[in-house]
């Protein structure tokens, strides 16, 4: 979500010929958007109040309420009660069904509310209930409105977590008087303990900055190893799903309960299990210390806090206590967590943010601190008047709304902005202008964009899938292009880093904590730009492989993709402009071919230069023509050359083409062969030098199958003249098109001396064509 604050940049490109068009892939037709409030995060908006929490027994009001800043038919509202709750009067005109459990803290069951509605654009639906208590219990009230697009932007949920009580007086909205209620209980011994994330490596934290031990009974006069007891177990939380976890690095404190001021004895992390052992002398209190433990949301790294009018308080939650501790003897308190599920979040949010640092380089969350880390401070949960997590910078502070920990990428998108507000050195953001609201696939700002766009990327690259919040950044259709788009910028880097080859442009893969993570900690990019500049400035890779991942999610830096001979190479709809490269070291003919799809034209260009400034020569066949760009180095000059394909003016259709380079340098001697097999085989070229000017020439291609049909040409040059080295298809000095499937293609011209090009066009069909000369 949002940090602050986000509008739109349209990108348009000439089709004249002589003025290349260098932008990325643009989006095809758009999909559900709207200009989102800040405090929201779809174009729709769902919360929830009760007017107080009910103890067993009582009423209370609920107020439904649903915003949309779009159209929406049959849009699924829906309000779910836990089993502590029970519908007195649900909303006149939606209808009631009993269900499951759905989360942990359900209960015996959901009692759900639901009606399909009919959303306009500015208008406030309000809707009112009445709910009434049936059982003690620490629990959520959740509601759901749901478009039927398929993205996430006619979808938001809403959770108001209240403990139902058995009185009024232990009745109460949100989490802050459910502090009394803190205690451990035990982990049932039939449930496993899975690691949440397998594949972020548990790596232990620094005990710096942990509170040391402290005591103010007298020191035994003669301390001996015997004397020495110790606490051990393992510290678990359970998730959303009712899934175990272990819990890692979170702190765990023995303590002696005294008359007057507990002693602290001693403090440790948990291992990648959430085990623990605590050792401290006991022989100092007559009869053994009488002890307990408590398990702190915090560490050096990061520290999980309730706020409320008076500040600030951390969490921790606390075990039953053991009396007259024998000298020696460790105690086991076994497998345990907290004991009410909806504060098994407080643990949950802490796991992510100890995913994040185990996966984030270096000790600190900035690698390069050289004083103490920067303790990353969560709020749990934020006030539910703002309803959306955020990072504020003022007060370096991640706030989380109550449902986030069940979301992992939205939990560690907040913490994405505070780890790069900690490597900015808080000067974070510099240009994130029309940064409220913004949206996966709109415009907003480049550095809006390039701060949003790598919060969105942390949780992918950390828990390595390829969705965030339900967004499929990849191969997306419906972003706009262009570094102002934060879906651009986060599918950018994710491809820098996901195996290659899933789609058109991206071939390309990088150790995610390599190139992108040593840049981020030595600049200060304000912008992805910038960042892409400063990539290259720090010795990373910024040429074509990074270059096609960044195409292919909508931004082009100047991509210019590789061919090579014989390969042909399947691509998209150039809706804008689609760029090539190759180059020739030998004199000798190559050319540059297009198949466009089944009744549909795309245009071939060639340029000089890498700006695409100086246009050589062009084809522009009517229909699906397969046009092509032929070159002679002994003529125009060995080196880069730069084909480019486009899309003629407002021509209907599209589809997928072929570009295929032919370079083989060689020499036409006759009888020669070539093997063309389907649409993946477009052209081939050799040189033909015929010797002495004077007496006609004829070129024959011969196919082996009735099903293949070729086209020949002769192209010409003149080697006073460098221009004429480069020749498009309706330029050739000869040709024979008409034969039609199965028929050989003959073309006859007197030569002048020189050497020629001659291109085989395989127009359709699979077989082998034998090139003869009479």
């Amino acid at each position: 979500m949002a940090v602050t604050a986000l509008s739109s940049i349209a990108l348009a490109l000439p089709q004249s010929v002589p003025a290349p068009a260098q932008a990325a892939p643009a989006a095809q037709k758009p999909g559900v958007s709207c200009a989102i409030p800040q405090e929201w995060s779809s174009c729709v908006h769902i919360t929830t109040k009760l007017d107080r929490a009910p103890a067993v027994g009582e009423s209370a009001r609920l107020t439904i309420e649903v915003a949309s800043r779009i159209d929406v038919s049959d849009a699924l509202v829906r309000a779910d009660l836990p089993g502590a709750l029970e519908w007195q009067s649900a909303p006149a005109g939606w209808k009631t069904e009993e269900l499951g459990p759905l989360l942990p803290e359900d209960g015996t069951g959901v009692r759900r509310a639901s009606r399909t509605v009919d959303l306009h654009k500015g208008q406030t639906l309000r809707y009112a209930a009445t709910v009434r208590g049936t059982s003690a219990a620490s629990t959520s009230v959740r509601a759901q409105v749901d478009g039927p697009s398929d993205q996430p932007l006619d979808l938001d949920t809403h959770m108001q977590l209240l403990s139902v009580g058995a009185s009024r007086a232990d009745s109460y909205l949100g989490l802050h008087q459910r502090r009394n209620s803190t205690a451990l209980a035990p982990i049932p011994h039939d449930t496993e303990l899975v690691p949440s994330a397998p594949n972020v490596k548990y790596r232990p934290v620094s005990t710096d900055g942990l509170p040391k031990p402290h005591s103010d009974d007298p020191p035994t006069a003669d301390p001996s190893v015997q004397a020495l007891s110790c606490a051990t177990g393992t510290v678990g939380y359970a998730d959303q799903d009712g899934v175990a976890h272990p819990s890692r690095n979170i702190q765990v404190q023995a303590w002696d309960d005294d008359t007057i001021g507990d002693d602290l004895l001693d403090v440790a992390l948990t291992d990648g299990n959430g085990g623990f052992r605590l050792c401290f002398e006991n022989g100092n209190d007559p009869g053994g210390q009488d002890l307990y433990l408590r398990v702190v949301a915090e560490n050096g790294l990061a520290r999980v806090v309730d706020e409320w009018f008076l500040g600030r308080d951390l969490y921790f939650f606390q075990s039953g206590q053991r009396d007259d501790i024998a000298d020696g003897r460790t105690v086991d308190f076994g497998r345990v967590a907290p004991g009410d599920q909806a504060l098994n979040r407080v643990l949950h949010a802490f796991a992510q943010a100890d995913d994040a640092q185990a996966w984030t380089p270096g000790e600190c969350w900035d690698a390069r601190d050289t004083g103490d880390c920067r303790r990353m401070e969560i709020v749990y949960p934020d006030d539910d008047s703002n309803d959306n997590s955020r990072y504020t910078r003022d007060d370096d502070t991640v706030r989380l709304e109550p449902a986030t920990p069940d979301d992992r990428t939205d939990a560690v998108h907040e913490y994405g902005h505070a780890v790069m507000d900690d490597i900015y050195d808080d000067d974070f953001w510099p240009n994130t202008e029309n940064c409220s609201p913004h949206q996966m696939n709109q415009s907003s700002s480049v550095g809006c964009a390039w701060s949003e766009g790598f919060a969105n990327f942390y949780p992918m690259a950390i828990y390595n899938e390829p969705l965030y919040r339900g967004w499929n950044v990849e191969n997306t259709t419906d972003y706009q292009p262009g570094d102002a788009t934060e879906g651009r910028v986060t599918g950018s880097l994710w491809d820098l880093i996901d195996p290659p080859g899933e789609a058109y442009w991206d071939d390309h893969q990088e150790n995610a904590t390599g190139a992108i993570w040593d840049t981020l900690l030595d600049r200060r990019s304000g912008t992805f730009r910038e960042f892409w500049t400063h990539r290259g400035q720090e010795g990373h890779d910024v040429g074509p492989g990074p270059l096609g991942a960044l195409f292919q999610n909508g931004i082009d830096y100047g991509f210019r993709n590789p061919l090579a001979d014989g390969t042909a190479l399947t691509r998209p709809t150039p809706e804008q402009q689609q760029n090539y490269r190759y180059d020739t070291s030998t004199v000798f003919w190559s050319v540059t071919a297009i198949r466009p799809p089944a009744n549909v034209d795309y245009d071939l260009y060639m340029y000089d230069d890498f700006d695409l400034q100086q246009l050589l020569g062009l084809s522009l066949g009517t229909g699906d023509t397969i046009d092509f760009v032929a070159v002679d180095s002994a003529v125009h000059g060995m080196g880069d050359y730069y084909p480019a394909v486009r899309r003629p003016g407002l021509e209907p259709g599209g589809g997928e083409y072929r570009i295929e380079l032919s370079n083989p340098s060689r020499l036409l001697v006759s009888p020669a062969t070539q093997t063309m097999n389907g649409n993946d085989d477009i052209v081939s070229v050799w040189d033909f030098c015929p010797g002495t000017p004077g007496g006609d020439v004829t070129l024959t291609a011969t196919p082996s199958d009735p099903s293949q049909d070729a086209e020949l040409f002769l192209m010409d040059s003149d080697p006073a003249d460098p221009a004429s080295g480069v020749v498009g298809r309706s330029g050739a000095a000869a040709s024979s098109t008409s034969g039609g499937p199965g028929q050989p293609e003959s073309l006859t011209f007197t030569p002048q001396g020189n050497c020629y090009g001659v291109v085989l066009v395989n127009r359709a069909g699979s077989g082998t064509y034998t090139l003869t000369r009479s």
